[in-house]
């Protein structure tokens, strides 16, 4: 995805790494609810990590618990005020826009029309991409290394035959069996897969990916080739979801932009037509639908513009085009 890690070594469940280096919070392992009393026993400390974990769904970093530590002691902050400023929050916010999405999704399937407010394009990627994941019973999904802990835990409610999650970097995702492996040269059979999901992803293949921390030589040919590598694994009637950021051509060494039509060219070549796609830009409002993104440039939070393609396997002939297959 898009958004380079924080750290070297990534994770890729984020709430399971925060969980095994939390203190040992009352009722934190407990299935049923927690006891109002057990919370107003808890530290400051205890406090604070509880809620960024509940709420910002991620460990509380040392200079914000500092800063809560100092005014909860002298009086200029009480609990229920964190709560309300990390609900009001943008981050909180972009959140809610996220899981907001996804349940969408998952309970009617494809989306349209979507909004999202101000900031990444996740928002949009995320739900576009799993209301076209329903039904499939065998799923590969894409460059999950640095994918959303509430995508990779809705994959998983997808409740998939096979659900495979393949990446350059080695990582552990519940409920996902992961595999790394370069896209473009795939270890897995021809038509293993009903469905291959790729969120902002294929634009890396073949560029600078050192911000990740791996170490690859830049290949022109591989966007070309890994859509090569996923239509090959995908069933005669497969699909391939796919997001991606467009609107003025831009190359930033880490991942490449591409113009709508550009996209749709490289889609064709590879052996691909489009069964639905949309366009969004980002206004000053948020995220929606846009025809005309020309001119949208990458900026500092991200996208300005992406594009959100579900293809299908081309069937004249049936035959990959000149490079795209694997030897053998």
């Amino acid at each position: 995805m898009n958004a380079p890690p924080t750290s070297a070594s990534p994770s890729l469940w984020p709430f399971e790494s925060a969980a095994s280096t939390r203190r040992n919070l009352p009722g934190a392992n407990s299935i049923g609810p927690v006891d109002p009393r057990a919370m107003a026993t808890l530290s400051d400390d205890e406090f604070v990590e509880r809620v960024y974990l509940t709420l910002l769904r991620r460990p509380v970093d040392e200079e914000a618990l500092a800063r809560a530590r100092t005014r909860l002691a002298d009086g200029t902050l009480s609990r229920a005020a964190i709560l309300a400023e990390l609900m009001g929050s943008d981050e909180f916010a972009r959140i809610r826009a996220v899981e907001d999405g996804i349940a969408m999704a998952l309970a009617g399937g494809p989306q349209r029309g979507l909004t999202a407010p101000p900031g990444d394009e996740r928002p949009i990627e995320i739900p576009w991409a799993l209301g076209r994941a329903r039904g499939a019973k065998r799923v590969l999904d894409a460059g999950s290394a640095f994918a959303e802990p509430a995508y990779l835990a809705a994959l998983v409610a997808l409740g998939a035959d096979e659900l495979v999650a393949v990446d350059l970097v080695s990582v552990e995702i519940p409920g996902l069996r992961a595999v790394v492996a370069d896209l473009r040269d795939l270890p897995f059979e021809e038509g293993s897969f009903d469905l291959a999901l790729c969120i902002s992803t294929i634009e890396h293949v073949g560029f600078d990916n050192s911000v990740y921390g791996i170490d690859a030589e830049r290949d022109d040919d591989g966007i070309a080739r890994a859509l090569g590598e996923l239509r090959r694994v995908l069933a005669h009637e497969g699909r391939l979801v796919v997001t991606v950021p467009t609107g003025a051509h831009e190359e930033h060494g880490w991942f490449v932009q591409l113009e709508p039509d550009e996209w749709r060219a490289r889609f064709a070549a590879a052996g691909f037509e489009a069964a639905d796609e949309e366009t969004y830009a980002l206004g000053p409002e948020g995220w929606a639908a846009a025809d005309d993104v020309a001119g949208a440039r990458y900026r500092e939070q991200g996208a300005g513009a992406v594009l959100c393609a579900e293809l299908t396997r081309a069937l004249a002939g049936d035959s990959r085009p000149d490079g795209a297959a694997r030897a053998r």
